[in-house]
């Protein structure tokens, strides 16, 4: 919880220093690239977390993966944190400033996951919904999972809707049991 603080508030002032610089776009997209990178790169996450290699090494680093390739403001900030000794927190730095960003731009991510491909008519008429729900842009993440049987499962924040066959079987089976155990009494 303390690591997901601290990260938040570097994200935070990163991200009030690339608006004062008008930088803000360049900067977000730094953030995504350097986030998607870590996430498919075990070693960079590795080097990240060690306490074992120095921090003008990981600057070094830095220097080599991200110069000429992202803002100078970035590769700066990236080299402030590994000479406080918080370059622990990149991923969770990147991953915070892209939702802050989302939400200046009025944007928020949901995740639908449905048995099987669903139909333009309802992922229009959902994002509709979601919409009005959140007060925002939705940007919709798709996935399929045969395990639902069929129907879906949209996540929006903190919020759930289960509509799953799976869900709706087990409540089902809940039910029974719980009507037959009264009616044995």
């Amino acid at each position: 919880m303390k690591q997901i603080r601290l990260a938040n508030r570097y994200a935070k002032a990163l991200f009030e220093l690339a608006l004062e610089q008008q930088l803000l776009e360049k900067i977000a997209k730094d953030m995504q690239m350097i986030s998607v990178l870590i996430e498919e790169n075990r070693e960079l996450a590795l080097l990240l977390k060690s306490p074992v290699v120095n921090a003008a090494k990981k600057k070094s680093v830095f220097s080599a993966l991200f110069d000429q390739k992202v803002e100078v403001l970035t590769l700066k900030f990236l080299n402030l944190l590994a000479k406080n000794g918080r370059e622990h927190t990149i991923p969770q730095v990147a991953n915070s400033f892209v939702i802050i960003y989302d939400d200046y731009l009025g944007i928020t991510n949901a995740w639908l996951t449905s048995a099987d491909d669903v139909n333009k008519e309802v992922r229009t008429t959902l994002l509709k919904l979601l919409k009005e729900l959140s007060g925002k842009e939705i940007r919709l993440f798709e996935n399929k999972n045969a395990d639902l049987l069929g129907g879906f499962v949209v996540k929006l924040g903190d919020y759930q809707y289960d509509a799953s066959t799976k869900t709706l079987l087990k409540k089902l089976k809940d039910n029974i049991k719980s009507n037959l155990v009264v009616a044995g009494k």
